[in-house]
């Protein structure tokens, strides 16, 4: 047994030294040996409750035969500190300061790796003290305290550092180890064993911990309170640990993603504090953006800040991302912390410094915040305000050079403000993935809807004759139309732009003379289908004539022909196919109407086609008989092909299709009175036959077009699609030819006043309604009708458009109205599918406005 000093503890007072050498953890109390202790020990009590302590441990070397004079020193410690606390201890007060708060929420966000010790022992009001580091050599925190305290944190925190000064001895650390080791749960020890910890270990095994214990320890009882400041060279957001005395204590960097978080901490803590305050100014980070002398664009990131006033005043940020810590920027010119407005809104433009983009970049970067920039959420100078991009053409310019037999050679420009880019421009450029094309106005985008869909009309490219001109086949020329929504403008005016109008507008070269050799006239609408079946044949083409059962497709055929063979001169034979059927009404209606044509039908088991051509014009025969003899058929080069019902063969997959699809024509007219454009299989199986390869290859208009409108109900396609067949297709209803009027649809649409409709509407209610009320209340006075039904007209009138009531129609376009914006919507539509429209007003200042809205179109009319 060793002797040990004989010590009366019950007689000897409490020292605050023996408080120095205390350590706790949770519920339990260390008591590390006095200097100087020859039989040196630590003395645990472990699981203190109510009753006391549950277990007594000392490590010394006479622990184990008696009560050590360790254990009776830390009871007497123990007792203290139950008498000073109220009975709480150590460890409640602890969990409650702000100190265990600060490092709950420091340990979440830092590794406890090993950390770097660097600097020299600080002195006096020294702010060059110790000061922790990070394996990437950022400054975690520094201790400025020269005292003894300085000694008791290195101890404690030995064991996260990666060097150990020989003054340095691991005691203190040892024993925290090991007082959490005897207080962890079963839980913890299980949760330990496969790799894991609970939130609480892992905060506790921090060296936020034992920093944060420490302060609790030392600083605690000197009313140390943190003052935050901002490093103005590196914009680090430092706490500042200062006793009652302002003496400097240490300092701690917080990650910027915590500033907001930690500074309520404090503030709930020390309420009276100033400098922890975030001060309710409204801030928003936007961005300057101007062209500099080389015409590039500088964006720079400021802060707009809103005075009590309403005014803004703009602080620029060169260095913005430094002095941002999450939503709250340090606004140092004013030396205080505000919180941006919106800060959960997601910008789609977010760089924190400024930045140079050339001009190529410019159009990128206006694209990706328009919708920013359409609501001023950004400073911009007024050199950039200017500034568009196109995304509609304004207009089309259009010129013709020469038109060949099979090409048009032409000047194709689209307009933009006072500059043109050519078609031949855009395409090269979608070839070359170049989306914007600079102009002296702005960019145009060559991916905008209004120029995407010239991609795939021009698969093998454009051609250039030596005056730069563009050849266009017919068929190219009629795709591109179908691109255009709006009038094109003439760049010339000679005999070929003439010719072009006429193949634009779908009309023949020149007027069509009196057919000799028709016996019976052709009605109106009739000679208009004649008109379009010679335009199709002057220009290689063809169609399909859909008129409604009765309305004399075959008649109109007929006077073709004989335009054909008397005014034409025309050599070939013509082919008329059709349902064996049907064989004789031609022979008959050839022979009734057109009786100096030499027809023959080819059909029977006697024929022979070589006798059937040599005394004939027109050779009658049926889609068995083309199947059959389409050997010796395809052999013969004719001057129409005229495919009947020919609704019959609109499967290509069958024998009869295909034979059609080898017969050699000038022209091929496919004849039906069934609707095709609701099937767009057998649209593109009938169109393929009389105009091949008109819709591209069934892949592409698979993807083009079926699935969109089908699958889809993609009505832009739907849309696009029927201008793209309009060329190619006539159909005229009984109901519409008879009655010279569309057939009657009902579609009431609603629309909304304007806020000048609005204004007037409520002006006339105000002015006029009051009058009228007093005396419809009154029993004996007449009811006024004439006030009445003035009152309603007027009201009629603002409805129709403000300019009525004003009696200034020519002003239309000074004052708004929900109607009148209807109606253009509707007449752009109807024109667009090239539908007929009529319009219907009470007001005849209404038609004048109408009239004036058309013509500064160039859209013909009659009143």
């Amino acid at each position: 047994m060793t002797d040990h000093p004989k010590t009366d503890l019950k007689s000897k007072p409490f020292i605050a030294e023996s408080l120095q050498r205390l350590e706790f953890y949770r519920d339990s109390l260390a008591l590390l040996p006095a200097p100087g202790d020859k039989h040196p020990g630590v003395a645990y009590f472990l699981e203190i409750g109510a009753s006391g302590p549950q277990r007594r441990i000392c490590d010394c070397s006479t622990a184990k035969n008696q009560t050590c004079p360790h254990i009776l020193e830390l009871a007497q410690a123990y007792k203290h500190l139950r008498k000073q606390s109220n009975g709480q201890g150590l460890f409640e007060p602890f969990k409650k300061s702000v100190w265990y708060k600060l490092a709950s929420l420091l340990a979440d966000s830092r590794a406890n790796s090993a950390f770097k010790l660097r600097g020299q022992r600080p002195t006096p009001d020294s702010l060059n003290g110790l000061r922790i580091l990070n394996q990437q050599g950022a400054e975690l925190f520094a201790y400025f305290s020269p005292g003894p305290d300085l000694e008791r944190f290195l101890e404690r925190c030995a064991d996260f550092l990666d060097t150990e000064p020989e003054e340095i001895v691991p005691r203190r650390c040892e024993v925290l180890k090991k007082l959490q080791n005897y207080c962890f749960k079963d839980n913890e020890y299980h949760l330990r064993a496969i790799g894991f910890k609970t939130r609480g270990q892992a905060v506790d095994e921090s060296i936020w911990y034992r920093f944060a214990y420490h302060g609790f320890r030392e600083f605690e009882p000197l009313g140390a309170r943190f003052h935050p400041f901002v490093e103005e060279q590196t914009g680090a957001f430092m706490l500042l640990c200062k006793d009652r005395e302002e003496k400097n204590l240490c300092r701690i960097a917080i990650p910027r993603h915590l500033v907001k978080g930690i500074l309520h901490l404090l503030k709930e803590n020390h309420p009276d504090q100033p400098d922890l305050a975030v001060y309710p100014v409204p801030l928003k980070a936007i961005f300057n953006i101007s062209l500099n002398t080389e015409l590039d664009l500088e964006v720079r990131p400021i802060i707009q800040m809103i005075q009590a006033d309403g005014e803004s005043r703009f602080f620029e940020r060169p260095d913005y991302e430094k002095f941002r810590y999450g939503d709250l920027v340090y606004i140092k010119e004013l030396n205080l912390l505000a919180e941006l407005e919106d800060p959960d809104r997601p910008r789609k433009f977010k760089a924190p410094v400024k930045m140079i983009l050339k001009k190529s970049q410019i159009p990128s970067f206006l694209e990706e915040i328009h919708e920013e920039l359409a609501q001023d959420l950004h400073q911009l100078d007024e050199s950039v305000k200017g500034l568009r991009i196109f995304k509609q053409y304004e207009r089309i310019e259009i010129g013709a050079d020469a038109l060949e037999r099979d090409w048009c050679w032409l000047s194709l420009k689209y307009g933009f403000g006072n500059h043109t880019l050519s078609l031949a421009e855009i395409l090269a450029a979608q070839k070359e993935g170049r989306r914007y094309v600079a102009t002296s106005e702005g960019w145009i985008d060559c991916e905008a809807p209004a120029f995407k869909s010239l991609d795939h009309l021009f698969p093998r490219g454009l051609q250039k004759n030596a005056t730069g001109a563009i050849g266009l086949s017919r068929l190219e020329l009629l795709r591109w139309q179908a691109t255009v929504l709006d009038q094109v403008q003439w760049s010339q005016e000679n005999a070929q732009s003439d010719l072009l109008k006429k193949i634009l507008d779908l009309k023949p070269a020149k007027a069509l003379p009196d057919l000799q050799g028709l016996t019976s006239p052709l009605r109106d609408y009739q000679q208009r289908g004649l008109e379009w079946l010679v335009f199709l044949q002057e220009n290689g083409l063809g169609g399909l004539l859909c008129d409604d059962m009765g309305l004399g497709k075959t008649h109109q055929v007929m006077a073709l022909m004989i335009y054909l063979t008397k005014h034409l001169d025309e050599k070939k034979p013509l082919l008329v196919v059709c349902p064996t059927t049907v064989l004789s009404h031609w022979q008959r209606k050839l022979a009734q109407h057109a009786p100096d044509l030499k027809v023959i039908v080819y059909h029977g088991g006697e024929r022979n086609l070589t006798d059937a051509l040599q005394e004939h014009q027109v050779l009658l025969t049926s889609y068995g008989v083309l199947r059959l003899d389409i050997e010796a058929l395809k052999q013969i080069s004719f001057a129409l092909a005229v495919f009947d019902e020919t609704q019959q063969i609109k499967n290509p997959e069958t024998l009869a299709f295909r034979a059609a699809q080898d017969i050699q024509a000038n022209l091929r007219i496919g004849l039906t009175g069934t609707p095709i454009e609701n099937d767009l299989v057998d649209l593109k199986a009938l169109l393929d036959l009389v105009v091949p390869d008109y819709l591209g290859a069934e892949a592409e208009f698979k993807k083009q077009y079926l699935v969109p409108i089908q699958e889809e109900q993609n009505e832009h396609r739907r849309l696009e699609l029927r201008r793209l067949v309009a060329p190619f297709i006539l159909r005229r209803l009984k109901k519409s030819v008879l009655l010279e009027l569309p057939e009657k649809i009902e579609d009431v649409r609603l629309c909304r006043l304007s806020d000048d409709q609005v204004k007037l509407y409520r002006d006339a209610i105000a002015s006029r309604s009051g009058d009228l009320l007093t005396a419809l209340k009154q029993e004996q006075t007449p009811v006024p009708y004439i006030h009445i039904f003035a009152l309603l007209n007027l009201l009629k009138q603002i409805c129709d458009h403000p300019a009525l009531p004003a009696g200034k129609p020519q002003d239309y376009e000074q004052l708004e109205s929900g109607k009148w914006d209807l109606f253009k919507e509707l007449i752009l539509e109807s024109l667009g599918s090239g539908q007929k429209v009529v319009v219907y007003s009470q007001y005849l200042d209404m038609i004048r406005i109408m009239g004036q809205y058309l013509e500064s179109l160039k859209i013909g009319h009659v009143v």
